[in-house]
């Protein structure tokens, strides 16, 4: 796991952490936004097609949550307010927060379910032909980005 930790212009100071597994998943070291100002926060992971991507979001104090969850294509958020975007080969996912306020300072993680080639299998799903549970879903929290808002409303986040 990576640590970054952040600075901040007066007040709050904000963390940035960065949990990569083996290289198997990559994301930004650091990240700068004004609080109401869109931020993406990406997930790569080159060598591994997923079947389902998963973001999920711990505050602070409190277990990991989920968020949203897809396949292909986007989805949209209510809360917070964004979208899930993941890339037409299934190996990255953009997650994008519209307008971060204060109360959605959290690490943000992302997990994904590595596509398993496996005799019987319906392709693109994990079950077997005749409706069985088949393969193992392999997940787990992959990647990691904090998010805190400094006062005044400002992210300046860097190596620790």
């Amino acid at each position: 796991m990576r640590q970054c930790r952040a600075a901040g212009l007066a007040g709050l100071a904000a963390e940035l952490l960065v949990a990569v597994s083996r290289a198997q998943v990559q994301q930004e070291l650091s990240a700068e936004v004004s609080e109401g100002t869109g931020i993406n926060i990406t997930c790569s992971h080159p060598n591994i097609q997923a079947d389902n991507i998963h973001w999920y979001r711990q505050l602070p104090g409190r277990g990991p949550a989920f968020l949203v969850s897809a396949y292909k294509d986007s989805k949209d958020m209510a809360d917070p307010p964004g979208r899930l975007s993941v890339s037409a080969d299934r190996r990255s996912s953009v997650l994008w927060l519209a307008r971060p306020r204060l109360r959605d300072a959290a690490v943000y993680y992302c997990a994904v379910n590595p596509r398993e080639a496996k005799p019987g299998l319906r392709p693109g799903t994990n079950r077997g032909g005749r409706g069985q549970n088949g393969g193992t879903v392999q997940s787990g929290l992959q990647g990691a980005m904090p998010l805190l808002l400094p006062g005044p409303p400002r992210l300046v986040s860097g190596p620790a």
